[in-house]
């Protein structure tokens, strides 16, 4: 297959790296190498990588520099930068927050405010981050300024989220946890600022993904790759399933679609 593309979007958790198993491995820790050689030579090919993620700018800055990308989603679609200009950057109004915050409180269900590059937690709160999380603590009566979304972690499989506050949801982005963030967040609206912003038809561009919070984006481009370890969901909307993530996956999908 040979191809057109000028745009690669990439996840990252079960996509560019393994999920976390739970060790203090860092994400850095779990690119395979192939993966990094395979990112290099779509650069060499002239296809931009973009990172597209539910994360902040802050907690993906070491894997930009790492992989050499200075083009990324990040907090589902809400702060977009393309080639280091910055295209799109989207808060939470005063009131949103306060009935988001009210809700989670209410329940007990423990969660850190996520601006573009920190992630805080009042003094009191009992939110515990994975090994790629920093999150500064604020005093109880504070709120951050320019919050975009919310990350809440359950306290166990069984609790169950009741959560409805207008124009907010909730996504599911690994076992127990959930962004919250406006209703019309998605990486979509982030590959469409981009292509707005370049020029750039959809059909010349390709996504790589694993959760269902990517079928969104999937949606958005003009061909899509499931990792071998994806979702059932997304592999069943992808035009393409490559290998797990730590079988070479996104090598192989490269070669395989000759991308380079």
């Amino acid at each position: 297959m040979m191809s057109n593309f000028k745009i690669a979007f990439f996840d990252i958790d079960g996509t560019l790296a393994a999920h976390n198993s739970g060790d203090e491995s860092s994400i850095l820790d779990r690119i395979p190498d192939t993966t990094r050689f395979a990112l290099k030579e779509l650069k060499e090919n002239g296809i931009e990588p973009v990172i597209a993620t539910g994360r902040n700018r802050g907690m993906i800055s070491d894997l930009l520099k790492d992989l050499k990308i200075d083009s990324y989603i990040a907090n589902n679609g809400r702060f977009v930068s393309f080639k280091g200009k910055t295209i799109m950057h989207d808060v939470f109004s005063a009131e949103q927050l306060k009935m988001a915050v009210s809700q989670l409180n209410d329940q007990g269900i423990p969660f850190c405010y996520e601006t573009a590059d920190v992630l805080y937690k009042n003094k009191s709160s009992k939110f515990i981050g994975d090994s790629s999380m920093v999150v500064k603590t604020i005093p109880d009566d504070k709120v951050p300024e320019d919050v975009i979304q919310l990350i809440i972690k359950l306290n166990n499989q069984k609790e169950q989220l009741n959560f409805n506050v207008p124009e907010i949801k909730t996504v599911k982005v690994a076992k127990l946890v959930y962004d919250v963030t406006l209703k019309g967040s998605n990486k979509a609206v982030g590959i469409k600022k981009i292509l707005e912003s370049t020029g750039v038809s959809a059909k010349d561009t390709i996504a790589f993904g694993d959760e269902e919070n990517d079928l969104e984006m999937f949606d958005a481009v003009g061909y899509t790759v499931a990792m071998g370890n994806a979702n059932p969901i997304v592999k069943n909307r992808a035009d393409f399933i490559t290998t797990d993530v730590n079988n070479d996956g996104i090598k192989n999908a490269v070669e395989e679609l000759q991308l380079t």
